[in-house]
């Protein structure tokens, strides 16, 4: 066997390997759980806050129906427009209503925790 045959062998070896290696990275890229989701932005009037503070309803902006909302301990922007990672959410008073608040939402799939989520609520847009 030649020099030019087993540098020819060793080429396409390196090539087969590097082709394996590929699709194997494509293949745990694919089996990886992705646990992201990109909230949908809603927005409208508070029709009503929880005695709790834990669920409000709001007739949403742009022809949409109005609905409720379960919260946890979301993130929330404050009228300075400073984030907190939990706590009271200054627009969501218990028993207050008319403010307005902007809000993402996430669909799920699991019963337990209805259809969407609340992800994320914004104060800094008027609300009081």
């Amino acid at each position: 066997m030649g020099i030019r045959e087993r540098i020819g062998s060793k080429q396409a070896l390196l090539v087969v390997a590097g082709l394996v290696a590929a699709g194997v990275g494509l293949w745990i890229g694919r089996a990886l759980p992705t646990d992201t989701a990109t909230p949908q932005v809603l927005q409208g009037t508070v029709s009503i806050v929880g005695t709790n503070g834990d669920e409000f309803a709001v007739a949403l902006e742009g022809g949409q129906a109005g609905t409720s909302f379960g919260l946890g301990s979301v993130p929330w922007k404050d009228a300075n427009n400073s984030w907190h990672d939990s706590g009271p959410i200054d627009c969501l008073k218990p028993l207050s209503k008319g403010q307005h608040v902007r809000f993402g939402v996430v669909h799920v799939k699991d019963p337990a925790f209805g259809t969407e989520l609340v992800a994320w609520v914004d104060c800094s847009n008027g609300a009081s």
